[in-house]
């Protein structure tokens, strides 16, 4: 299968020749103002996002990753603590925990969405608990209402995991700043992604927001008056100009990602696939950016070499549950204590979603899953 045609999973760099020229004029007005770390792009940037979400404060970091680190810190969550997080979901939700001195303490996962389940939640907190970090997987929203009444009656803090969901709503309101705080990840495969590494924290809350900012440097107040521990973690002007580019044209990008799963949610329901393919259940009340969109497959690593054989990407987000990984292996967990992130680990696939897709190119994808299927038992 040659190179011009295969179905990619990605789509990276910008679209066409004209948004080429605008990425160039934005980096070449970062390198006049000699503005590399922070500056005016990042302002420009957090501004933006502030009114598109309606919150009154964004902070620009450097990576997601780092996002969830000064974010729990900011709650004051430290050595000792405990942190609640989904058992299915990316390393750096419960690493960030860890990497502070705090401990991840993992809730299975609800079987349909595969989002944090309220009820495993509950049974996960203890009197150690600081904070809760759901995670809004693939672009939806996880169950918010039964997390924010738990975490209420307790009185522990939310932080938001949103690094697959920017701009995406829970019942009218952005995620990110249902809880606490939310962080988000511009890593260049999310629906917003920058060029390179970025993250960034939204909060309504000013004081949270003013520890992220001098967390982000080094902690400093001011005239190198340094009050916390914190790390270099600041966002880059070229990212910044960037991402702002890429948020004017977030409207059509998730406009043609929402047509392309809708495609695949028709294609699925016409072919009897039966119990070889399951799609994912959506929250109620959430939208859905679709940063991924994934299935459940009978066989599912044999379906991806037969896919891959015919010229069709995917990705496996993630091979594993958290609890299963050997870096949290000093947990002292043993397999069979989260069912429902295991068997997640074992079935799910994500089929090519992006914007770049043509209606030829999903329809491909969707007769060879129905092929593999064709004659099994």
């Amino acid at each position: 299968m040659s190179a011009t045609n295969r179905i990619s999973a990605v789509a990276l760099g910008p679209d066409d020749r004209a948004e080429r020229e605008e990425w160039l004029a934005a980096l070449a007005r970062v390198i006049d103002a000699n503005a590399y770390c922070l500056g005016p792009e990042v302002a420009a940037f957090e501004a933006k996002v502030q009114s598109l979400l309606d919150v009154p404060h964004a902070v620009g970091l450097a990576n997601g990753t780092d996002a969830l680190r000064l974010g729990l810190l900011a709650l004051g969550v430290g050595a000792g603590d405990e942190v609640v997080v989904p058992a299915f979901t990316f390393f750096a939700t419960a690493s960030s925990a860890a990497h502070i001195g705090a401990r991840p303490v993992f809730a299975d996962v609800d079987p349909a969405t595969l989002t944090l389940a309220p009820a495993a939640l509950e049974r996960a907190l203890t009197g150690r608990t600081r904070a809760i970090v759901p995670v809004h997987l693939y672009g939806q929203a996880a169950d918010m209402a039964g997390i924010a009444r738990i975490a209420g009656a307790r009185g522990i803090q939310i932080l938001e995991d949103a690094a697959q969901a920017f701009g995406v709503r829970y019942r009218g309101g952005p995620l990110g700043a249902l809880g606490a705080a939310g962080t988000f990840s511009f890593y260049p495969t999310k629906n917003l992604g920058a060029p390179g590494d970025a993250g960034m924290l939204i909060t309504r809350d000013a004081a949270l927001a003013t520890r992220v900012r001098a967390l982000r440097m080094h902690g400093d107040a001011g005239g190198y008056r340094h009050e916390h521990l914190g790390w270099n973690a600041r966002m880059d002007g070229f990212s910044a100009a960037i991402l702002s580019l890429k948020l004017d044209r977030l409207a059509a990008v998730q406009s043609a990602r929402s047509r392309n799963a809708e495609y695949y949610v028709r294609a699925f329901a016409d072919r009897s696939l039966g119990e070889h393919v399951r799609l994912l259940g959506r929250t109620a009340g959430s939208e859905h950016c679709w940063h991924q969109f994934v299935i459940r497959a009978r066989s599912r690593d044999a379906l991806r070499a037969h896919l891959a054989a015919r010229g069709i990407d995917t990705g496996l987000h993630y091979p594993a549950s958290l609890p299963e990984q050997s870096a949290f292996a000093y947990l002292g967990h043993r397999r069979g204590e989260f069912p429902a992130a295991e068997s997640a680990g074992k079935e799910v696939l994500a089929l090519p979603v992006h914007h770049r897709l043509r209606e030829a190119d999903l329809a491909r994808v969707a007769a060879a899953i129905a092929e593999f299927y064709k004659d099994a038992p």
